[in-house]
């Protein structure tokens, strides 16, 4: 059997196998978020907190910090890269906005088959980035990967009372907060009220659950996730250790739009709120107050550590708390 050749040790041929070097070469994939996104989010900071370093320099804060970090539908990612990009950034601004924050910046992970499918994600992340007026700031890139997939994190500052979703208590009401403006995007159940929206108007919506926090008006919430409305209100009882009777009289969909997928959907902006129902005046003046968004009292928190749907006399258990959803449920 004949012995493996050596290598050439001259100095040419290792520079010629470093020039080859995957770990060198793939980076040339950074390329392309270097030509997507600004490369000084924040000026005042000076030099260092231009894109291109291992971390973020971001802005000192004086508050908690909230994070939040969304895998996207690798569905999505097939079939809607730009829209992808966007929901990526959207997602995240509503688990911030859902506690009662305001984001900072976002970083993202993206892979992708090649660099025309990972420019349209790009796209859409600068575009919601764009709208939002939250910086994308870092992140990770491969575009030559075997498969399509993005993650997406945000952190956020929490300066007033945190909305947890463990705040909730028997007696308080249970409202809908949503934007019924847009329709379904394609065939999927992402309900779009946003990428066609005034930008003003968005940030106004998604600054609106931090004013909200701030005046207590509301003190427990969660925000409607790819669960749909069913599913995000099975969380919250999980979390706060208590149960919700939701009235489906009380919900109203947009005109056209069936009760089931408008249950099932995932929402541009939505989120389910707890509040005390001396709360409920002040509440509607403010929801009323940023315009465009709809607010409906859809049931009340309860005593019984179940989700139950009411309709025309009939009701049905969705969930019961001996069945562990999620596993993180309220504190002992």
């Amino acid at each position: 059997m004949s012995r493996p050749e050596a290598p050439d040790l001259s100095l040419a041929a290792l520079a010629g196998r470093l020039r080859q070097l995957s770990g060198l070469t793939g980076k040339t994939d950074i390329q392309s978020p270097a030509a997507a996104f600004p490369h000084q989010p924040f000026p005042a900071l000076g030099p260092a907190a231009a894109l291109g370093d291992d971390a973020a320099l971001l802005p000192p804060v004086a508050t908690p910090l909230l994070l939040a970090s969304e895998g996207i539908d690798p569905a999505l990612v097939a079939a809607d890269p730009w829209f992808a990009g966007w929901c990526g950034v959207l997602v995240n601004l509503s688990d911030i906005a859902a506690m009662g924050g305001t984001p900072i910046a976002v970083v993202n992970s993206l892979w992708c088959r090649n660099a025309a499918r990972g420019a349209e994600v790009l796209a859409g992340l600068r575009r919601a980035s764009e709208v939002f007026g939250v910086p994308v700031v870092g992140g990770h890139t491969n575009l030559h990967s075997p498969y399509d997939a993005l993650a997406v994190a945000v952190l956020g500052t929490a300066a007033g009372p945190v909305l947890s979703a463990r705040a909730a208590r028997p007696g308080d009401h249970c409202h809908l907060l949503i934007d019924p403006n847009g329709g379904f995007r394609g065939t999927s159940l992402c309900w779009d009220a946003a990428t066609g929206a005034d930008p003003a108007r968005l940030r106004s919506q998604l600054a609106l659950m931090a004013e909200l926090a701030a005046d207590a008006s509301v003190h427990a919430a969660k925000d409607i996730s790819m669960g749909g409305l069913v599913g995000t209100a099975a969380m919250f009882c999980e979390a706060a250790g208590c149960g919700l009777r939701l009235d489906l009289a009380a919900i109203h969909p947009p005109a056209g739009v069936a009760l089931e997928p408008w249950l099932t959907g995932f929402p541009s902006f939505g989120f389910l709120l707890a509040a005390r129902p001396d709360q409920e005046g002040r509440l509607a003046q403010r929801v009323a107050s940023c315009g465009g968004l709809q607010l409906e009292r859809v049931g009340t928190f309860t005593a019984e550590h179940r989700l139950v749907l009411n309709q025309a006399g009939q009701q049905e258990e969705i969930w019961r708390g001996e069945a562990p959803l999620t596993g993180f449920g309220a504190l002992s």
